[in-house]
């Protein structure tokens, strides 16, 4: 009998096996369960790319419609305000309150004409705000999530306006959450900007690697539940090579799963190395490069030429031929973007696992003839 790997390196996919991240889950779920206006209601998740921002959101989803709130997706295009408006909110009222049909007011037999009108008066164009209220009108002991994921992409105008919504709705006590997701730079961006102010008050959680020992469970129990078990120090050496990253985690995995015979190894493991540092610069690195300023850039070769670890600010500055205070701005810059971290005073290193590999080597596509 075939067996389909169980693991999904796949931006968004949600694991079959969850751990980690509950005190943000259990925030949540306790604000759903208070009072309109509960700090926990606003919640803005920033982290570097493939950390698991998008699986989170929808576990907060998720968590939300089984305690019976109705959860509306926005993206962050131009246009989301005006979908959620004439599609995205009005097919939810039309599940809860069915639109009537029409009215019969005159009939006549014998081959004449039957007269039909509809009851519908002229209203006014509807705005996010009148849309909202009357999908919360229909609503008993539950409220409203609106979730925005990749804002670091998103239209600021878009943004504001959801954000401005949300919080006149949360003036007049109605039970309604938001819950913004984004890259580190983005979501920066993003307090930064005039219609937004009240989301700095916002609970804010920066995602940072998962800890070994949830590694290890998600690894074992995904694993072990499609017949294809790690044995012996496989999981161990799995754990090593993901560095606690959600997407290597799913992708050392997926490769090893997709190598092994009956069990999993640590030979099977340490054999797909290499693959998922070659996939992660592809899916994760390039991406996170992708319009870095060459200066930027420079600092990050620099870094990467003399350490895959920390290293001191001062080092990377000599190895540019620059004085500390010439590179400061430039440091600043890189943080705000997360591809670096301070780990320490005056010292720095990098946020994505394999990144100085990744600087150092080939960083082309692979090529198929």
């Amino acid at each position: 009998m075939s067996r389909r790997n169980p693991f999904r390196p796949t931006f968004g996919a949600s694991p079959y096996h969850w751990a980690g991240r509950s005190l943000i889950l259990e925030e949540f779920s306790e604000a759903l369960h208070g009072h309109p206006g509960h700090p926990s209601r606003s919640m803005v998740i920033d982290g570097a790319r493939g950390i698991g921002k998008t699986v989170l959101l929808t576990e907060l989803e998720d968590l939300a419609a089984q305690q019976g709130w109705v959860v509306l997706r926005a993206t962050g295009r131009a246009d989301a305000v005006r979908t959620l408006i004439d599609t995205t909110i009005p097919a939810k009222i039309a599940e809860l309150d069915p639109p009537a049909g029409r009215t019969v007011t005159a009939v006549q037999v014998s081959g004449f004409r039957v007269d039909t009108e509809l009851l519908d008066a002229p209203t006014p164009t509807p705005t996010l705000g009148t849309r909202m209220r009357h999908l919360l009108g229909l609503l008993r002991g539950t409220g409203v999530l609106i979730t925005v994921d990749e804002v670091q992409d998103a239209d600021p105008e878009t943004l504001s306006e959801i954000a401005l919504t949300h919080q006149d709705l949360v003036r007049d006590d109605r039970d309604v959450a938001l819950v913004m997701a984004g890259l580190t730079h983005g979501i920066n961006r993003l307090l930064d900007l005039p219609g937004t102010t009240f989301l700095r008050r916002a609970r804010r959680f920066e995602l940072g690697p998962l800890t070994d020992a949830d590694a290890h469970a998600i690894l074992t129990a995904t694993a072990a539940d499609s017949g294809r078990p790690f044995v012996g120090n496989a999981t161990d050496t799995a754990v090593r090579i993901a560095r606690g990253y959600p997407y290597l985690v799913q992708l050392v995995g997926f490769l090893a799963w997709n190598r092994a015979g009956d069990t999993i190894t640590v030979h099977d493991v340490e054999a797909v190395r290499q693959e998922a540092v070659r996939m992660m610069g592809a899916q994760v690195h390039a991406p996170s490069l992708k319009g870095v300023p060459p200066a930027q850039l420079d600092y990050l070769r620099a870094m990467a030429e003399l350490t895959d670890e920390e290293v001191s600010s001062a080092a990377v500055a000599e190895h540019l031929g620059r004085r500390p205070n010439e590179v400061t701005d430039t440091r600043g810059k890189l943080l705000d973007r997360g591809l670096i971290e301070a780990p320490a005073w005056g010292r720095v290193s990098f946020t994505l696992p394999y990144l100085a590999e990744f600087l150092r080597g080939d960083s082309r596509p692979t090529r198929v003839s």
